[in-house]
C-alpha cells in the first residue's frame, strides 16, 4: 500500500526487525536502526527519515530516540509516527502467562517460543499513572490492578517473569522517565495514532481452585495455569488495549490533542494496513517534509522530502 503511494522498497522504504522477546536497550536494535537511518539519509541526499512503528516496535523506536543525541536526531529524522504504540505497558499481554497454550516447561510441545521470562512484553510493567484503579485481574477474592502485576506473578509462582519485571519495568528506565516524569518532548514532530471503540480483554477473572502454596515456583501448582476457561475482564479499547497503551505520550507531547489521533473501530493488528490511517501517515510525512508541523503551528526550513523506515 505504501509502494502504491510512491515509495520504493529498499530504496526509500526500508524495514527493520527486532526480537520481541527482549525489552528496549537489551539488543542491537538501536545500533542497527541508527545505521539504517544513516544509510537512508545518505541515499536520499540528506532528506530526513520518517520512523513509522507499530506496537512494541514503537517502544523500541522511542527508546532509540530518547538515548541518541537530540541534535543528531533532529538533523536526521523528520517524523516519528506511532501506530498503536505500547508506551504504557500492556495489560492484555499479562494474560499470556496464564493461558493453556503457554508453558514454562522447555520439554513441553506447546512451550513458549520465547525464553522463560518473556521479558519483551510482560516485564515492561504497567504504568499505574495510566491504568489507575482499574481491576485487570482477579484471583478468587483478590483483585489486581496495574500496580499489583508483580504481586500477581509472584503469588502465582511465575517468579522468572516477576524478576524480569522488577528489572525491566518502564518506570525504572531513565530513558522512559524523560517523558513520563520530566515531560521532555522529543526533538522531532510526533504523531501517536491508535484505534478505539472495540472491546478488548484487559485481563482474566480466575477461580482460586487450590489452596495457596508458599513454596510454589510454577503457575501450574497454584491452579492458574490449569484453569481452562476463566472469565474475561473486558474494557472499551481494541485488541491491543490502545486506549491505555497510548496515553503515556500525553505526558511529553506539546499539543497532545493534535498530536494524538484516534481511529474508531480499528483494531491493534489492523491499524497499520488501514487505508485511512496510511493516508494520514502519508499526508503527515508530506507536511513535515515541507518543514511544517501543523500541530505546533511552526514552520521549519523547507526540506526536499522524506524517506521512511
Amino acid at each position: 500500500m505504501l509502494i502504491a503511494k510512491g515509495w520504493v522498497a529498499n530504496h526509500n522504504l526500508a524495514c527493520i526487525p527486532f526480537d520481541y522477546r527482549y525489552p528496549p536497550g537489551e539488543t542491537d536494535f538501536a545500533e542497527d536502526l541508527k545505521k539504517l537511518i544513516i544509510s537512508q539519509f545518505a541515499l536520499s541526499q540528506g532528506r530526513k527519515v520518517t520512523i513509522a512503528c507499530h506496537s512494541q516496535g514503537c517502544l523500541l523506536a522511542y527508546q532509540f530516540l530518547r538515548t541518541q543525541d537530540p541534535v543528531w536526531v533532529a538533523r536526521h529524522i523528520g517524523l516519528f509516527y506511532s501506530l498503536a504504540g505500547q508506551f504504557s505497558g500492556c495489560s492484555d499481554c499479562l494474560r499470556w502467562a496464564f493461558q493453556q497454550e503457554w508453558s514454562w516447561d522447555s520439554h513441553d510441545k506447546v512451550a513458549s517460543p520465547s525464553d522463560m521470562t518473556w521479558v519483551g512484553e510482560l516485564a515492561l510493567g504497567l504504568q499505574s499513572s495510566i491504568f489507575g484503579e482499574a481491576i485487570l485481574y482477579r484471583w478468587g477474592q483478590t483483585s489486581y490492578r496495574a500496580r499489583d502485576a508483580q504481586t500477581l506473578l509472584r503469588e502465582a509462582g511465575a517468579l522468572a517473569i516477576a524478576e524480569a519485571t522488577n528489572r525491566y519495568a518502564l518506570e525504572k528506565q531513565t530513558w522512559f522517565q524523560k517523558g513520563a516524569r520530566d515531560h521532555q518532548p522529543l526533538p522531532v514532530p510526533t504523531r501517536v495514532v491508535f484505534g478505539t471503540g472495540l472491546l478488548t480483554t484487559a485481563g482474566f477473572d480466575f477461580a482460586r481452585e487450590k489452596v495457596p502454596v508458599s513454596s510454589c515456583k510454577d503457575p501450574q501448582c497454584q491452579g492458574l495455569y490449569s484453569q481452562k476457561n476463566p472469565e474475561l475482564i473486558q474494557t472499551t479499547g481494541d485488541q491491543g488495549d490502545s486506549a491505555w497503551m497510548n496515553r503515556a505520550p500525553r505526558m511529553w507531547l506539546k499539543h497532545p490533542d493534535c498530536e494524538m489521533k484516534e481511529f474508531a473501530g480499528i483494531s491493534h493488528m489492523e491499524i497499520f494496513k488501514n487505508a485511512t490511517v496510511l493516508n494520514h501517515l502519508s499526508k503527515t510525512i508530506q507536511e513535515t517534509a515541507s518543514g511544517i508541523d501543523v500541530c505546533l503551528q511552526n514552520s521549519a526550513p523547507a526540506s526536499r522530502g522524506s524517506s521512511m523506515q
